[in-house]
């Protein structure tokens, strides 16, 4: 997984950098085919210390985007609870894509009736009926 740091008004020391990796790593146990993680962490000059920082991740997975954002007394606790977020979208993500691919296996009655149809049976379905009782007529003359 393609993993970027950025920060706005804050330097990303490599604790940190290490830090988000091995939070971003859980996550990608959930999801193998993460292919992109962007981590945007914003230092805010707020009245409240405990939303002093901001993280945003960003997840890339099969084409689909899936995106936390959390606050945070410290960049530390910020990437923490964004983890904990992006986990839980992730394991909705990975219910319904089972739902989605398990509906797949499954045929409808049509599809189901539809292939038990032999070719001569499905012949026989297109062709119109005038033409199947004029064959008959022949029988009874």
């Amino acid at each position: 997984m393609e993993l970027k740091i950025e920060g706005r008004n804050l330097e990303i020391s490599q604790r940190l950098q290490m830090h988000v990796a091995r939070k971003l790593q859980q996550v990608g146990r959930h999801l193998p085919a993460a292919t992109a993680a962007l981590v945007e962490i914003t230092a805010e000059p707020t009245r409240s210390y405990q939303e002093r920082y901001l993280a945003q991740v960003s997840l890339t997975v099969k084409g689909a985007l899936i995106r936390a954002e959390r606050r945070g007394s410290s960049a530390s606790a910020a990437i923490n609870a964004a983890a904990a977020c992006l986990d839980q979208s992730a394991a909705r993500f990975k219910g319904q894509v089972y739902r989605s691919q398990r509906a797949r296996q499954y045929l409808s009655l049509g599809e189901q009736q539809a292939a038990e149809l032999s070719e001569s049976d499905r012949e026989l379905a297109l062709e119109p009926k005038f033409a199947v009782e004029a064959d008959l007529a022949h029988l009874y003359e």
